[in-house]
């Protein structure tokens, strides 16, 4: 894991992989595959792994863009 200063205040609203899995729509174990692979970020306090509300954002935003449904009937 990557080591990352930031501040206190960017992690109030945390979530844990459990909670992130659920807001996303994803397994717990896709959570914490992806934290392995720095595709999402994380941090460790007091033993306990938070993932910012910002990444929980970020990631909703990235799937909302890739979610978008195709248009069948293109104008050409």
């Amino acid at each position: 894991m990557t080591r990352v200063t930031i501040k206190v205040d960017a992690v109030a609203d945390a979530y844990g992989p459990e909670e992130a899995a659920k807001l996303l729509g994803k397994g717990v174990a896709t959570i914490w595959r992806w934290i392995r692979d720095e595709k999402i970020l994380a941090v460790r306090i007091g033993g306990r792994t938070l993932i910012p509300e910002r990444e929980i954002e970020r990631l909703q935003k990235e799937r909302d863009l890739t979610d978008l449904p195709l248009d069948t009937n293109p104008a050409f």
